[in-house]
């Protein structure tokens, strides 16, 4: 049966006056493409700009759609806070184009733990390690895999969320949308990462697509194009 798991959210959707837990509380998930997003009750929606070196090129954007167009056309965040605002619209555009473009699935290896996920996810710092990630990816070589051999750390589970500690960074992924995106026949997953310097202000938040067909092996973890939605993603 081709609509045995249907597309899902796993985390909920936060726009300014409505909290979408379900796709069943929306006829058409287009609508949800022109609703205010939710920002926790501040005004942070001017944090893109269209030319890095003028502070004066700020666009205000407060829907899924508005967020799309000017990012298309170039601009982006570029401050401490400005990135940090980008999050709150990192949490919900690429899910709502996911799932936009996702359809039931037949199959379903994905985990609930997502130290199941691929280490593929991990930043590296000089070529040794970049290898090292690459080596490993291509094992198939999980997160809990590296918890396990001591490579992370400080690992703390909650209901669709971990955070954990590796090399001189903090990272925190959620995962917040199921459905098959690319055809397949398998389900697929948009997980949310932060990385944090544990000494220092920098930042940055990614939205990756989670896939798996093999379960004696990690999910695979791909760059999320939501600004090209439904093109092959890139490894990351």
């Amino acid at each position: 049966n081709a609509k045995t798991i249907k597309p899902r959210l796993v985390q909920p959707l936060e726009f300014d006056g409505l909290k979408v837990s379900s796709f069943e509380q929306v006829e058409d998930i287009n609508s949800l493409f022109n609703k205010k997003i939710s920002m926790g009750g501040q005004d942070g929606y001017e944090f893109l700009r269209l030319d890095l070196d003028d502070d004066k090129s700020y666009v205000r954007v407060e829907t899924a759609n508005q967020y799309l167009e000017m990012r298309r056309k170039g601009a982006g965040p570029y401050t401490t806070y400005d990135i940090t605002m980008n999050a709150w619209f990192v949490n919900i555009v690429p899910a709502l184009v996911f799932s936009k473009h996702s359809s039931a699935s037949k199959h379903s290896f994905l985990s609930e733990d997502l130290m199941d996920l691929s280490v593929s996810i991990l930043s590296w710092v000089g070529s040794e390690e970049r290898i090292r990630l690459e080596s490993d990816t291509k094992k198939g070589v999980s997160l809990k895999d590296y918890l396990k051999s001591g490579r992370i750390k400080s690992v703390k589970k909650s209901k669709n969320r971990i955070s954990f500690e590796a090399g001189h960074k903090k990272y925190i992924i959620d995962e917040v949308v199921r459905g098959d995106y690319d055809g397949d026949g398998y389900e697929d997953s948009i997980i949310d990462c932060a990385e944090y310097y544990i000494q220092g202000s920098g930042r940055s938040y990614s939205c990756y697509i989670v896939k798996r067909k093999d379960e004696s092996k990690a999910c695979t973890v791909e760059y999320f194009d939501y600004l090209n939605p439904k093109k092959k993603p890139a490894t990351k």
